[in-house]
C-alpha cells in the first residue's frame, strides 16, 4: 500500500516540458540566430535573442531565463566571459555552450566555470533540440520534486499542528481526570487544629503514568489516591486514567452505597482492575482516608515508596507499604492505622522521586529522608529535588503533603490594623525587627515578606472598606520542627473574609485583588484560605534562617 505522506515524480513527456520555460539565445551571426529562433520559437514559452554577450548579460539580469544557448566567439565578451559573469551573480542557470573550436583549453575552461552541455557549429537542429530538451525535462523533474518537497513539508506541518492539537487534548483529559476538592483549602480537625493538603504533580510525557485524587466525603473525611502505573507511555497513562477515573466514580456515587467501608470500597477496586489490566500489568497505587476528627489516616499502599511522616517535635519515620502491586489476580488487603496525634506532616510520593538520578550519581531516595528533614514545606523540598537530581533523567513524578497548619511556637507575634490602610508599613516593619531578631533574615527574604503583607493587608483592606469598623489581625509564628524553620502568617477580618475558592480561580482573574494574590502566592511556599473567618494563612521558609545564638536554648 502506497504511504500518502511519500511524494512520487513522475517524469515530463517529451516534448511538453520546454513550453512551460523560456530560453536565452546569444548568438552575433545574424542569420544563425534566425535559424535557431525560427527552430525554437515554438517550442519555448519565451524565446530572448541578443547579439552579444554584453547584450546577453543584460537580458539574462532582466528576465532570468531558465535556460542559456549562448555562441563563444562574439564580440564585446565571449560566451566564457559571459558564463563567468553569470556565475558570478550565484544563479545555477543551466547553460550550453556553442563552439566550432576544440581547443581542449577553451574546453576545460567552459567546464570549470560550469558549462552544462557542447554543441558543436556547424548546428545541427536535431542535436540542438534533443540536448535543450533534456535539459528542459531535468529542469521540471527538479521543480516538480521541490513542490512535492514543499508539499511534504506542509503535510508535516499539519501533522505536528494535529498531534499538537492532540497532545493538548491529552493534557486537558488528564487534568480533568486528576481531582483535588480540598485546593489551598482551610481542613479543621480535633480540637480546632487546621491542615492543609498541598499536591505536586509533575507529568514528564504527553501521555502520563501517574494519577491521583483528592475528594472530600459526605462525612466530613477525606479520601486520597495516588496512582503510578508501571510502564511508560500510552499504555501506562490509559492504565492510570482508567484507575482515577473509576476512583472518582465510586467516590461520587458512595451516597448509593449501604455502608461505606475502606475495605468494601478497595475491593470494588480491585474487581473493576482485574477486568481492565492486560496479563502482565501491574498497579503501584495508595488510599488514604483521612479522619482529622479521629487525628487518624487508614493506609492501603499497594508498592509505593514508604511514607515520610514527620512529628512536631521534626523526628522523622518511614511508614512501609504491607501489599504487592495490584494485578489481574486480586489478593487480601492490608489496611494500617496511622495516628496523626502529634504529626507535623505526611508525604506520599511516586516512584518517579524516589528513583530520580542524582547528579552526581545514584538515586534520589538515598537522601529523600534528610531533605524531608530540613524542608518544611512541599515547595522547599521540590527545591531541594530540583538542585540535586538530573532534569535530563526526569520521569513522572507525583508528591502529596498532608501537613498541620497549627503549632505550638515558642515565638507568636500579632497586630491589629484599622480598616484603613495609613500607617500600615510601620507596623509591617516593626513585625520584620522582630522577626529579624528571632531568626536570620536576608535582605531579599525581607523584602519579600514587606511585599507579601503589603499585598496580603490591602487584599483585606478591600474587603471591608465599606466597614468604618473593621479591623485586621495579622498573626506570625514560627515552627522550627525542620532543618529551616517555617514562618506561619495569617491574615483575618473579622467581617467577610476571603471567599473559599478564591486561590482556585487566580489565573482566570485579572482583577487587582487576583494579581495581589497571586504576587504573594510566588513569592511564598504554600497559601491556604478557610476556617472560621476565612483567613488567608501564608507558609513560607526562611532559607538559610537560623536561630540567633541567645534563642538556641529555646528550641
Amino acid at each position: 500500500m502506497r504511504d500518502p505522506f511519500v511524494s512520487e515524480i513522475q517524469p515530463c513527456a517529451p516534448g511538453l516540458e520546454m513550453e512551460e520555460l523560456t530560453l536565452l539565445l546569444v548568438e552575433d551571426d545574424l542569420m544563425s540566430s534566425e535559424m535557431l529562433l525560427v527552430q525554437l520559437d515554438g517550442l519555448f514559452k519565451n524565446v530572448f535573442t541578443a547579439a552579444d554577450g554584453l547584450e546577453g548579460f543584460q537580458l539574462f539580469c532582466d528576465h532570468a531565463p531558465d535556460i542559456v544557448l549562448t555562441d563563444q566567439i562574439m564580440p564585446g565578451i565571449s560566451g566564457l566571459e559571459l558564463m563567468s559573469q553569470i556565475r558570478a551573480t550565484g544563479a545555477k542557470t543551466p547553460i550550453v555552450l556553442m563552439t566550432s573550436s576544440i581547443d581542449n583549453g577553451v574546453l576545460l575552461e567552459a567546464i570549470n566555470v560550469g558549462v552544462d552541455r557542447f554543441v558543436p557549429k556547424p548546428f545541427d537542429f536535431d542535436q540542438i533540440i534533443r540536448t535543450l530538451s533534456g535539459i528542459a525535462r531535468d529542469i521540471v523533474n527538479m521543480r516538480l520534486l521541490e513542490q512535492h518537497r514543499r508539499q511534504e513539508v506542509e503535510l508535516l506541518r499539519y501533522r505536528d499542528t494535529y498531534n499538537s492539537i492532540q497532545q493538548e487534548s491529552a493534557r486537558r483529559k488528564e487534568r480533568h481526570v486528576v481531582r483535588h476538592d480540598l485546593r489551598n483549602q482551610v481542613l479543621e480537625g480535633a480540637g480546632g487544629t487546621r491542615w492543609g493538603i498541598n499536591v505536586a504533580y509533575s507529568p514528564h510525557d504527553i501521555m502520563c503514568g501517574d494519577g491521583y485524587s483528592v475528594r472530600n466525603l459526605f462525612d466530613g473525611r477525606q479520601l486520597i489516591f495516588v496512582v503510578d502505573a508501571m510502564g511508560s507511555g500510552m499504555s501506562a497513562s490509559l492504565t492510570a486514567m482508567l484507575a482515577t477515573s473509576f476512583f472518582n466514580y465510586q467516590v461520587e456515587n458512595l451516597h448509593l452505597w449501604e455502608k461505606f467501608t475502606l475495605r468494601i470500597f478497595l475491593r470494588r477496586f480491585q474487581e473493576y482492575l482485574t477486568s481492565m489490566l492486560l496479563e502482565e500489568e501491574v498497579l503501584s497505587c495508595g488510599f488514604f482516608l483521612v479522619d482529622l476528627v479521629q487525628e487518624e489516616i487508614k493506609v492501603a499502599l499497594f508498592a509505593l515508596p514508604p511514607l515520610l511522616l514527620r512529628g512536631v517535635d521534626g523526628s522523622v519515620r518511614r511508614i512501609r507499604g504491607q501489599n504487592p502491586p495490584i494485578g489481574i489476580y486480586p489478593n487480601e488487603v492490608n489496611i494500617s492505622t496511622v495516628s496523626l496525634e502529634g504529626v507535623a506532616d505526611l508525604l506520599v510520593m511516586t516512584d518517579g522521586v524516589s528513583d530520580a538520578p542524582l547528579s552526581q550519581g545514584g538515586s534520589y531516595r538515598e537522601v529523600i529522608e534528610d531533605d524531608f528533614r530540613e524542608a518544611p514545606t512541599l515547595a522547599a523540598l521540590q527545591r531541594r529535588f530540583k538542585e540535586k537530581t538530573d532534569p535530563d533523567a526526569a520521569d513522572d513524578m507525583t508528591l502529596l503533603h498532608l501537613r498541620r497548619l497549627d503549632f505550638t511556637s515558642c515565638w507568636k507575634w500579632q497586630g491589629t490594623f484599622a480598616a484603613k490602610p495609613e500607617g500600615q508599613k510601620n507596623t509591617i516593619r516593626m513585625f520584620l525587627d522582630e522577626l529579624s531578631a528571632e531568626t536570620v533574615l536576608d535582605s531579599g527574604v525581607r523584602v519579600g515578606l514587606e511585599v507579601t503583607l503589603i499585598e496580603a493587608l490591602a487584599n483585606a483592606h478591600e474587603r471591608t472598606a465599606a466597614d468604618a469598623d473593621a479591623t485586621i489581625r495579622l498573626l506570625a509564628a514560627l515552627w522550627r520542627g525542620a532543618g529551616k524553620p517555617m514562618l506561619i502568617l495569617e491574615v483575618c477580618d473579622k467581617k467577610c473574609g476571603l471567599p473559599g475558592d478564591i486561590l482556585n480561580t487566580l489565573h482566570n482573574d485579572t482583577s487587582a485583588t487576583a494579581r495581589g494574590l497571586q504576587k504573594v502566592s510566588l513569592l511564598n511556599d504554600s497559601l491556604f484560605v478557610g476556617g472560621s473567618g476565612g483567613c488567608l494563612i501564608i507558609l513560607k521558609t526562611l532559607e538559610g534562617g537560623a536561630a540567633h545564638a541567645d534563642n538556641t536554648q529555646q528550641q
